[in-house]
């Protein structure tokens, strides 16, 4: 690129920068014309910008952060010292600085030290976001964040130290191979876990991307990079015009990552817990579709498709993939953010839902139990499994059934493992929903059966206050490899 080109380049990208992202659109429009290569030139510069904004970077981001910032960064050899910390290697760079691993030799233990580069800390602004970081993060005690040890600076330098993780970005280890379900679910479990725990504490990420996800050796995760945190005051009735200027953010800063934005940060609107839902669930859809839900070819097509598209269907890149998976991630999508999950606590007990009932379908599968209900008695693997089953010939004179409608009640947990709990509630929900296709037969609710769950109710007068005429109840009960389910079906009227 010839030094003019790279002028007009350069002058483009520092007006581009301070813009938000919608506002950044038209601007290349208006300025790029039909220069493709220009806009091109200068939407790489804006991309590996913010890539360069993350706490662990990589050469691929260094030599392009480099020219955009012209950072005098300061490199220390190994074995250096640098205060009570022993460098042992550069395992990090970009356009904030350098990351090291070093060794803490009054504490004798490993641990990153992040190291802001004179020229990035010579604004004041980038100083107080690298502090931000800082406080942002080692304000939570959360076993999935990565802790912070210290925050100091000495005399040219300021710097961060905190825990060292031995492990992949998230990135990493989904490019390396593709990931099993329960990898996902379980990837995405802890890392809503720590969203939860923060959101708590009334701070929200803004950026979460698989860079700033790290999995160790043994699958645990830690959530890096606080430095577009925010503290979300809570709203003072009364006081709205100061907990609005508490609240803003400087206008025409960039937060977040272009792929993994909510609509509210690219219409640069005020910002709360759901946006980092919406995150969320772009970075746990590109685990199962290989590719996230709005990508375009240009940044400009990505705020496009962010603003204007709905994304494609899970099950089009992955068939496997439950419906209930399905579901969440497609409500943590929702461009408008009140459609959305409200809390990530919510959103997380979907998961963990989901998660026990994979669990259990995945082991009484073991046993020969089909997860969609019904028995295969002949089956040889079925040998153990007793069932007892209470039918209308089983009945005195006189005791008849009135097959109008129904209701299924949980079943009772006779085993003394109370995670069998769950294939208890499963089990009754697939009875219900088989016999909800039954036409002509009326059918109590879900929620209205299993509101009598562990309670001592008279069978009639259940069956009066979900006004049905046979109930459906049952046990189950579990040892070893045995499997034993009793089933009854009752008259609510008189107990037969």
């Amino acid at each position: 690129m010839n030094q003019d080109r790279w002028q007009k380049v350069k002058v483009l990208f520092e007006a581009a920068v301070e813009l938000a992202p919608l506002e950044r659109r038209r601007f290349l429009d208006n300025s790029c014309g039909k220069d493709n290569e220009l806009r091109r030139e200068v939407e790489n510069l804006l991309d590996s910008d913010e890539d360069a904004e993350s706490f662990l970077e990589y050469p691929a981001a260094q030599e392009v952060a480099s020219l955009i910032i012209q950072a005098e960064t300061k490199n220390f050899a190994t074995g250096k010292s640098f205060g009570h910390y022993e460098i042992i290697r550069q395992i990090g760079a970009g356009g904030m600085g350098e990351v090291y691993l070093a060794q803490d030799t009054r504490l004798d233990r490993r641990v990153a030290v992040k190291i802001l580069n004179r020229e990035f800390s010579r604004h004041e602004q980038n100083l107080q976001r690298f502090i931000q970081e800082a406080k942002a993060a080692s304000a939570l005690n959360h076993p999935n964040i990565l802790v912070i040890h210290e925050i100091g600076e000495t005399a040219d330098s300021n710097y961060i130290v905190s825990e060292f993780i031995e492990g992949d970005t998230l990135r990493e280890h989904f490019r390396n191979r593709p990931l099993k379900l329960s990898e996902i679910l379980d990837i995405s479990t802890q890392i809503a876990n720590a969203l939860s725990a923060a959101h708590a504490a009334r701070i929200v990420h803004r950026d979460i991307k698989p860079e700033n996800i790290m999995v160790r050796p043994d699958g645990y995760v830690k959530i890096l990079d606080f430095g577009l945190a925010k503290l979300v005051e809570p709203k003072v009735i009364g006081f709205e015009d100061a907990t609005a200027r508490q609240n803003q953010t400087a206008k025409g800063v960039i937060l977040g990552t272009v792929n993994y934005m909510s609509p509210e940060q690219a219409k640069g609107e005020k910002l709360d817990e759901r946006t980092d839902i919406f995150s969320f669930g772009v970075l746990v859809y590109e685990m199962i579709a290989g590719k996230t839900p709005f990508a375009g070819n240009s940044m400009s097509e990505t705020f496009a498709n962010l603003i204007n598209r709905e994304p494609q269907p899970l099950a089009r890149f992955a068939a496997a993939v439950p419906a209930e998976f399905e579901r969440i991630v497609a409500k943590t999508l929702r461009k408008n953010k009140d459609e959305r999950y409200q809390t990530m606590k919510d959103l997380l007990t979907d998961l963990k839902s989901l998660q026990k009932r994979l669990d259990f379908e995945a082991d009484y599968n073991q046993l020969g139990v089909p997860p969609s209900g019904g028995e295969r008695l002949n089956d040889p693997k079925m040998q153990k499994l007793e069932l007892t089953v209470t039918t209308e010939k089983d009945l005195p004179e006189g005791g008849t059934l009135n097959k109008k409608s129904i209701a299924v009640l949980p079943f009772a947990n006779m085993s003394a493992d109370a995670e069998n709990e769950y294939f208890c509630d499963g089990l009754a929900e697939e009875l219900l929903n088989a016999l909800a296709k039954i036409g002509n037969l009326k059918v109590a609710a879900r929620t209205s059966s299993f509101s009598f769950k562990n309670r001592s109710v008279d069978i009639s007068e259940i069956g009066s206050a979900l006004n049905v005429e046979t109930i459906l109840e049952g046990s189950v009960r579990r040892s070893g490899n045995r499997l034993r389910i009793t089933v009854q079906l009752v008259n609510a009227a008189n107990g037969f």
